[in-house]
């Protein structure tokens, strides 16, 4: 996967089930970068939400899908924008990746969002790349959006059942969120129906795996660790994240699983042998409570694989567009494993 990188700069850690890539290194581009973002933070951070209720109809970037076919659609009253490489042959048995981009719980897909599927759609021509606009905060937040996103999630996955589709739920910070809260508590609902030794008669339906970058794992933003890496992080602060997970979570309990998917009961992920893959980064105070989920995943024996670069800022993947060599060797990184699903 990284052939043409020193050894030094990576290495293969035993994480149990889990399986993890530990770089350390940084290029000086985003050496620079990184102090560029830190300047311009409370800029970036800045963006009040002013947007309607309900599932938002996106404007994508029309120039970067030149090379590749985007068709709109509506379940659940939710838009889905499903980008398919011109090679991609129509029928049965197709690779979906149904991607939740992050912003807060608060903002819609950004153009990094589209740059990042719209090259994974190319890159993986066997795969459709479906964004989806997910209700958002503040008019749609967690007591409203998430049971909302539940009844998508569970048309999606029945959807594929019959066209015999393998599914691939994936996104980024928030949108990581959401993707692991979602899948474990279809799974919750499921043991709670005695489904939790299925057949195939009674197991429903639910995805191969899970992709998860910099994800948000712990709305209670408790861990004392947070604020030991405050410092480092460019981009985040312990205050923003606490703001932004406030504004997600309305009037339920920030340790609710339905928010904090570390909470939750893991083991029905190996039970179910849902993979999950994930991206931290050592400069992202999001990142302790993402390595100890990942801890958490391999306690339960739920595999995966997972990248942990310590000297990157939070989705630095996102920066693709940019030509940054972090960026993009993060993201031929996550091209690669998702192949293999």
């Amino acid at each position: 996967m990284f052939e043409t990188l020193e050894r030094a700069q990576y290495a293969v850690k035993d994480g149990g089930s889990i399986t993890v890539i530990d770089r350390q290194d940084r290029s000086q581009l985003m050496s620079i970068v990184q102090t560029i973002v830190r300047i311009i933070r409370s800029q970036i951070n800045s963006d009040h939400p002013k947007h309607a209720s309900g599932s938002l109809v996106l404007d994508p970037p029309k120039s970067k899908l030149r090379d590749c076919t985007l068709s709109k659609r509506t379940v659940c009253d939710i838009h889905i924008y499903d980008i398919t490489s011109p090679t991609k042959l129509p029928g049965k048995g197709t690779k979906r990746i149904y991607y939740f981009a992050g912003g807060s719980w608060q903002l819609p897909p950004s153009p990094q969002h589209w740059a990042m599927c719209i090259k994974m759609a190319i890159d993986m021509p066997d795969t459709i790349v479906s964004i989806i606009s997910m209700p958002l905060a503040p008019n749609n937040p967690a007591p409203s959006s998430f049971p909302w996103c539940l009844k998508l999630y569970r048309a999606l996955m029945a959807e594929a059942q019959e066209m015999g589709d393998r599914v691939i739920f994936a996104g980024d910070s928030s949108g990581a969120n959401v993707v692991l809260c979602l899948t474990l508590e279809a799974l919750k609902e499921d043991a709670e129906k005695d489904l939790d030794v299925p057949t195939a008669e009674t197991s429903s339906p639910h995805p191969v795996a899970l992709m998860v970058i910099s994800p948000s794992t712990d709305l209670t933003r408790t861990n004392t660790d947070i604020e030991k890496i405050a410092q480092f992080d460019p981009l985040l602060t312990p205050s923003i994240i606490r703001q932004t997970a406030k504004a997600w979570q309305g009037d339920w309990d920030a340790k609710d699983p339905r928010l904090s998917p570390i909470n939750a009961d893991i083991s029905l992920l190996a039970k179910r042998g849902i993979k999950v893959h994930g991206v931290t980064s050592g400069c992202d105070v999001l990142a302790p409570d993402g390595v100890l989920f990942r801890n958490k995943l391999s306690e339960f024996n739920v595999q995966g694989e997972w990248l942990h670069w310590e000297k990157q800022m939070h989705c630095f993947v996102l920066t693709l567009p940019y030509g940054l060599r972090e960026a993009k060797e993060g993201f031929q990184w996550i091209v690669d494993v998702l192949k293999k699903e």
